[in-house]
């Protein structure tokens, strides 16, 4: 049995989860927080696409905008890293519905529409990712905690996988915006986008049960809160709870992380997430403008993101099947992560400029590097236990959000300079190889430091 279980009543709850089949509640809990990662994919992209748009409007230069490109990514990093700490002490549905969280998403994005100056849009994208921040790592950890055991990383992988969905549906949506209104239409739409999700979250997604029982409060409390939760899951009631660990008060947070036992798997999840980061936001936020650079029209540059987006949608669809299967799934993602590798260096070496081989390498590129790191974010939760779940995780997307963050902005800087598409994915190569390296070294000491 994993060690992530901390006492005998998350025991008890896990044997009720894991009996049975799957109830109704669940799948409507692992939905919601599906299309909250879809708002999130929706917003982050959005950006991308009305960034021509912007930079035309406004006359800022390139490297003005990889700053407004970076920007929701900085909260982003503030959030995963602050707001998941406090999912662990909190709870993970307060988080959610939290005013930092689905609710400043609507709210951050429909103020957007109203944005004046640059300083104001940078300061509204740094609120919107504080919020996807909060998001990310909790409902990660409540598809998880409410999923049996056979399917909790097929759980976790469709939750992750709604990012790719947002991002895929920007495309058609933003073409037909951006062609018949401003850009601001984009930000309107995903922020009713975002007030719906809010009221999904109030209304279908309980307190995690493994949260209650392993958090000092009232025990007949949390044991009515608990039977409550089980009964909409058509799960028998427990008779009574046991006190939690007297280290829970004192095991959450950043130190423990970084305590013997689990220093090691931080440090490598760290290093993966933000290598991973480097090179799937730097072609989110610079396909569609370096399109326009190399003489395509916009619309081509979007339905060059859209292929893109789609092939990580295909490669989440394709670690997520397979982690349901006998192989392990840190092999899978170290394979597909070190294929990745080597088709960047082919696109940036062979250098085409027709649309289909652009087309198709994107798509591949996107399939070898969006689905590993989607399928880390089950290999990452699988290895912390409850009280820390939701902090390593959200440290590790926070580490990663870095290097989401830096790329852009890089890229700013070397656009300005003269490089083009082919030059700037060169670069990547390099953090490619460390992610495959660094992976295939650790699989097998990854996969088994919980067990």
């Amino acid at each position: 049995m994993p060690q992530d279980v901390a006492n005998s009543s998350n025991l008890h709850i896990r044997s009720r989860i894991n009996e049975g089949g799957i109830s109704l509640r669940q799948i409507l809990i692992v939905g919601v927080c599906c299309l909250l990662n879809v708002a999130d994919g929706f917003d982050v992209v959005a950006i991308s696409m009305a960034a021509p748009h912007i930079a035309d409007s406004w006359g800022i230069s390139a490297t003005t905008l990889g700053v407004v490109l970076s920007a929701e990514l900085v909260g982003m990093m503030v959030g995963s890293i602050g707001l998941s700490a406090l999912s662990d002490r909190y709870g993970r549905r307060k988080i959610l519905i939290g005013s930092v969280s689905a609710i400043a998403i609507a709210i951050a994005m429909l103020l957007t529409t109203l944005a004046s100056s640059v300083t104001h849009l940078i300061v509204l994208r740094v609120i919107t990712g504080l919020g996807i921040g909060g998001v990310l790592a909790s409902a990660a950890a409540v598809a998880s905690e409410f999923t049996a055991d056979k399917y909790k990383h097929t759980a976790v992988i469709i939750v992750t996988s709604g990012f790719a969905c947002g991002a895929l549906a920007v495309g058609p949506i933003a073409a037909y915006l951006l062609e018949h209104f401003t850009w601001q239409s984009l930000f309107l739409t995903g922020g009713l986008l975002g007030v719906i999700l809010a009221v999904l979250v109030v209304t279908l997604i309980p307190e995690s049960m493994e949260f209650l029982a392993s958090h000092s409060s009232d025990k007949r409390k949390r044991l009515e809160k608990i039977n409550r939760t089980l009964n909409l899951l058509k799960r028998f009631p427990l008779n009574e709870l046991s006190d939690p660990p007297t280290r829970q008060s004192t095991s959450v947070g950043f130190f423990s992380l970084l305590s013997a036992e689990f220093l090691l798997i931080s440090m490598r999840f760290w290093l993966i997430f933000f290598l991973g980061n480097w090179v799937i936001y730097l072609m989110l936020k610079w396909t569609p403008k370096l399109f326009v650079n190399m003489g395509y029209e916009l619309s081509t540059g979007i339905y060059a993101l859209t292929l893109f987006t789609i092939g990580g949608l295909f490669g989440n669809i394709f670690v997520g099947f397979l982690s349901s299967t006998r192989l392990k799934l840190i092999h899978v993602i170290a394979a597909l992560t070190l294929t990745g590798c080597l088709l960047i260096l082919i696109y940036a070496t062979w250098k085409p400029t027709g649309i289909t081989e652009l087309y198709s390498l994107l798509f591949l590129i996107s399939f070898c590097a969006t689905g590993p790191l989607t399928g880390m974010y089950a290999v990452t939760l699988s290895s912390y236990p409850t009280q820390l779940r939701a902090s390593g995780l959200g440290w590790s997307l926070g580490i990663g959000r870095t290097g989401a963050i830096a790329s852009p902005v890089a890229a700013g800087y070397l656009v300005d300079a003269g490089w083009n598409m082919f030059d700037l994915f060169l670069i990547l190569g390099v953090p490619a190889a460390l992610i495959s390296s660094l992976l295939i070294v650790s699989a097998n000491r990854i996969e088994h430091t919980r067990q």
